[in-house]
């Protein structure tokens, strides 16, 4: 009998070790990959025995392309479960990211999903099963200044899911994007000690478990979008209806976020 894997991107730290642990404690293969083989290899030691480490580069067309090739043939058979987790950051205005800097946002968090979802999806159609999953963010529905290039990215990767959720809609091939707020991991504290957005801070930031906990729902439940927590997607889908609205108020809100960013420093020792 076939084992079944999961194939995890950005696995060495943050939302992708916990939902890796996860994965591993219902007893799936866990693929481990992060951007070099030695984050890699710590990821997988941290997953269990049952892992395998891949470093590869998701910005780096050519990685991209090895990795897809074994996604469609060495893992064809047995992968279950893809999970499009890693991200990056730059926090900065759009005038302050070089063009290079742009772009890895959106080939990490919009070109590396599709390419990935595109290598895994007709042998789960084959199969008439499968989970494409990933995380999102509400920073993919709420616009955030100081990282738009982040928001553009996630953005983009919502309505790919979207279309092709509709697309797959026959079909048991589920798509499920989770939408985390802010959460506890590095890259936010890198966020919060390089000024990223300050809409970020302002609600309580979570825990890489409760994002975990989204995915185990969003499991075994499928639906397209899970948030974490459901109430903060209230506020951010309604900015998202008014956009033009948002730098009218954006001033009392980011006072109000400044505040809530002070607060977390102080927690991590800032």
């Amino acid at each position: 009998m076939t084992r079944s894997s999961v194939l995890i991107s950005g696995a060495a730290s943050g939302i992708g070790a916990a939902v890796a642990r996860r994965f591993a404690q219902r007893d799936y293969h866990v693929i481990a990959v992060d951007r070099t083989e030695e984050l890699a290899e710590q990821a997988a030691a941290d997953i269990g025995p049952d892992s395998t480490a891949v470093g590869c580069d998701l910005a780096d067309g050519q990685s991209l392309a090895e990795l897809c090739e074994r996604v469609g043939g060495e893992w064809r058979q047995e992968l279950d479960v893809l999970v499009c987790n890693a991200g990056v950051i730059i926090p900065d205005h759009v005038v302050g990211l070089t063009p290079d800097e742009l772009d890895l946002h959106i080939d990490v968090m919009l070109r590396c999903p599709i390419q990935l979802i595109r290598a895994a999806l007709p042998e789960f159609l084959a199969r008439n099963s499968g989970h494409l999953m990933a995380t999102v963010s509400l920073g993919g529905i709420c616009p955030l200044p100081a990282s738009a290039a982040y928001s553009g990215a996630k953005a983009g990767l919502r309505a790919f899911l979207a279309a092709l959720n509709t697309e797959l809609w026959d079909t048991d091939v589920h798509v499920c994007g989770i939408y985390p707020t802010a959460v506890d991991t590095p890259m936010l504290q890198h966020e919060a000690r390089a000024g990223g957005s300050a809409l970020n801070f302002l609600s309580a930031v979570r825990t890489v478990e409760d994002v975990a906990d989204a995915y185990e729902r969003a499991l075994d439940k499928p639906k397209l979008e899970t948030y974490v927590p459901f109430h903060e997607s209230l506020s951010a889908r309604a900015a998202q209806w008014t956009p033009a609205i948002i730098p009218r108020i954006y001033p009392a809100f980011r006072r109000i976020g400044e505040r809530g960013r002070q607060k977390y420093l102080k927690r991590i020792g800032g």
